[in-house]
């Protein structure tokens, strides 16, 4: 169920940060996993970075995303959809 989970996470946050909306079309992103930090990490070509981790506690994962140098997001958790709107400038 976790890795389902983290897929389903991971599919939205990529499709968000490679929207032309928050990033641009010419934006590719990178996942990979880091075992030894029990976290998957995401790279854009733009500077955009976003950790996962998983939370044995809360059995849920939280994303970090962090904008592109030089740049700052504003939005807020759609509570409905539970993704994050936004746009970074």
């Amino acid at each position: 169920m976790r890795i389902s989970m983290l897929a389903g996470i991971l599919a939205t946050l990529l499709l968000a940060l490679a929207s032309p909306a928050l990033a641009g079309p010419a934006v590719r992103c990178l996942t990979y996993p880091e075992p030894s930090l029990n976290r998957q990490q995401t790279i854009c070509s733009d500077g955009t970075r976003a950790v996962s981790t998983y939370s044995p506690t809360m059995q849920q994962w939280t994303t970090t995303v962090m904008p592109p140098p030089g740049k700052t997001c504003t939005g807020h958790l759609n509570p409905r959809t539970r993704q994050w709107e936004g746009r970074c400038r």
